[in-house]
């Protein structure tokens, strides 16, 4: 996939989510819907984006991923 954030289904642009237990940070990224919070159970093969549709999936650019979450919670600080 060329570009993690962009929904393999329908398209649509992506925001990353976070497994654990979310910082106020990261509870106020998700509450302005620049991250997903999806609890601490992490599954063995955790999805990494979600789009406005509820579609989920791996992307294959931890790079992109990280930049992604740290651009998400560095806005709301």
């Amino acid at each position: 996939m060329a570009n993690a954030a962009e929904c393999p289904v329908c398209g649509q642009r992506g925001v990353p989510i976070l497994y654990g237990l979310p910082t106020r940070v990261a509870r106020e990224a998700a509450a302005a819907g620049k991250v997903r919070l999806f609890g601490c159970v992490i599954p063995p093969e955790p999805d990494e984006w979600m789009c406005a549709a509820q579609h989920t999936w791996r992307g294959n650019d931890d790079e992109a991923l990280s930049t992604a979450i740290d651009a998400a919670l560095q806005e709301v600080e």
